[in-house]
């Protein structure tokens, strides 16, 4: 009994002792944490260490683009739509005047470019301090090295040696992480000089691919349909932004200077083109459609149990019949096939795309896409091209 005593007296003293030490300790660690710098501290979560937010924010910025992919369908870029989470947001409208004009678009002033990591990899968010994701434009990345400018120059060499365009040269281009190493001002391509509106600033990739999809697919498409070849496209390029222009999405195609929306097309005869009104329904339109004339059943209660009873009015297939045998005006035919000719004349512009570029997003990708055509040279892993 008496050594047990002693033990526990002994374990007391201790405990009293060490209860003391800490405590001094701890007062002394409350005295010295203002003089200490800020996230001096590193927390150990799901067993690795988190870095201070300013040094995870720098990390950040170093790496480049936004979330993985969504985008036209706008596709992806390229652009994928929104619906999909590649589609881009319609960079240009085209306006019901006889000939037809583009809200401003922003061109500006060419700094020295980024290198942007590939859009579609999964890469941490850049944020600010506020916590909301970093514009592509504030992003932080690498200068174009000697290297790479010299690599993109020469690839202009190679793909505009055998094409007609006239194209003024720019200097490297840097807004955050949008730009291109060597961008061009696109002002015509052809021998009959189809003038863009605005002049677009573009890649030389993107340059050939627009070249040869206007001489041999859509001129000669407009002389058979039109009579007419086309004189002037109107549409929109640059863009440093995300695909759609939303906070969290991948970064656009139009942001690398690989991109083009095509609102219209303008005749040399005068004649406008417009995708919004000559298209024809779009598939969206028609599922709505063939929604909304489905039979809509109306519930009936009898004895207590609910009957399903088609709504259907009688004598509508002879009323339908009767209509489609009731002869059509001459101004009636002229105008249907004048309707019909704008859409063969702008699908066969759609699908003669797919065949050059690695995005093409129209009026059937979704609603985004329904005044535009989004064409982008974006590389894919897994498939050729994009084609909605």
């Amino acid at each position: 009994m008496a050594l047990r005593s002693k033990a526990i007296a002994k374990a007391h003293r201790l405990a009293v002792r060490y209860s003391v030490i800490l405590t001094r300790v701890a007062f002394l660690g409350l005295l010295l944490l203002p003089l200490l710098e800020p996230n001096s501290f590193y927390v150990i979560r799901a067993g690795r260490v988190t870095s201070p937010p300013e040094m995870e924010l720098h990390a950040r910025s170093e790496v480049g683009t936004a979330a993985p992919e969504i985008a036209p369908g706008v596709t992806a870029e390229a652009d994928l739509p929104p619906s999909a989470a590649e589609s881009e947001s319609p960079s240009t409208k085209a306006t019901d005047s006889k000939v037809p004009t583009l809200p401003p678009v922003e061109m500006p002033t060419p700094l020295l470019p980024a290198r942007p990591a590939e859009p579609d990899a999964l890469q941490a968010e850049p944020v600010a301090p506020d916590g909301k994701p970093l514009p592509p434009s504030k992003q932080a990345a690498l200068p174009w090295t000697d290297a790479e400018i010299a690599d993109a120059k020469a690839e202009c060499g190679r793909l505009l040696t055998n094409i007609t365009a006239v194209t003024e040269e720019l200097p490297p281009a840097r807004e955050g992480i949008c730009g291109a190493p060597a961008p061009r001002e696109l002002r015509s391509v052809g021998e009959g000089k189809v003038k863009f509106e605005p002049p677009a600033t573009l890649n030389c990739p993107m340059i050939a691919g627009l070249a040869t999809w206007i001489n041999d697919k859509l001129q000669p498409a407009a002389q058979r349909s039109f009579g007419s070849p086309i004189a002037r496209v109107i549409g929109a390029s640059y863009s440093c932004r995300n695909r759609y222009g939303l906070a969290r999405a991948p970064l656009s195609e139009h942001a690398l200077m690989d991109a083009m929306d095509i609102a219209a097309f303008v005749l040399a005869d005068g004649k406008v083109i417009r995708i919004s009104k000559g298209w024809g329904p779009t598939t969206a339109q028609l599922k709505r459609a063939a929604a909304k004339a489905s039979e809509q059943p109306t519930v009936n209660k009898v004895k207590g149990e609910k009957l399903l009873v088609a709504a259907s009015k009688l004598g509508a297939i002879d009323i339908a019949k009767h209509g489609e045998d009731k002869p059509k005006s001459p101004e009636a035919e002229k105008e249907a096939a004048a309707k019909l000719a704008l859409s063969s004349f702008l699908h066969h512009a759609h699908d003669s795309a797919c065949e050059i570029f690695g995005t093409v997003l129209g009026p059937d990708t979704n609603d985004a896409h329904h005044d535009h055509f989004h064409l982008d040279m974006k590389v894919r892993r897994e498939q050729r091209s994009l084609c909605q």
